[in-house]
């Protein structure tokens, strides 16, 4: 692993942080057996592409996981960054060849409070607007785009499945 940058304040030890939020988040899935994997995909938040920091298996289950970092007590995920995982996820499905069933990816949001643990909420797919996430709420805020949509939880702030325990 590269150097840690000097200064806490710096672009280079905020993208750091980042990583090694990712990073782990990797290790906790290979290391928990089988059925159980993760890939980074590097770059994930540039360009034009929509792809997700983290893409997994969760004991059959296909996650796209998108992970924030923080010292802070919230972390906001924002529209065009909630519509670009759902994007992902809407467009990569795996298709058994076998029976034909078509798999698709569960949106993930990933928010590692740095010194307070992680929590994981599940993103609805036809959700449009912002997310923010404090350390001290069971439950994240929705923040709804369109009025047609009323707030709603968004399940657990900690995953009942093991690779993230």
């Amino acid at each position: 692993m590269p150097k840690h940058p000097k200064s806490p304040s710096s672009v280079k030890y905020k993208a750091r942080v980042g990583y090694e939020g990712e990073y782990y988040l990797v290790q906790k899935f290979i290391s928990a057996g089988d059925g159980f994997y993760a890939v980074r995909t590097p770059g994930s938040g540039t360009g034009k592409m929509a792809k997700p920091d983290i893409i997994a298996t969760d004991n059959g289950e296909l996650l796209a996981i998108e992970v924030k970092s923080t010292r802070k007590k919230y972390v906001m995920l924002n529209q065009d960054q909630v519509n670009r995982l759902l994007e992902f996820c809407r467009r990569f499905i795996v298709k058994c060849p076998r029976c034909g069933v078509e798999i698709k990816a569960k949106p993930i949001l990933a928010v590692r409070f740095l010194n307070r643990g992680w929590k994981f909420i599940e993103v609805p797919g036809d959700w449009r607007g912002s997310i923010i996430v404090r350390v001290d709420e069971a439950s994240p805020r929705l923040l709804q785009s369109s009025p047609s949509h009323s707030d709603v939880e968004a399940g657990s702030s900690s995953p009942k499945k093991k690779a993230l325990k």
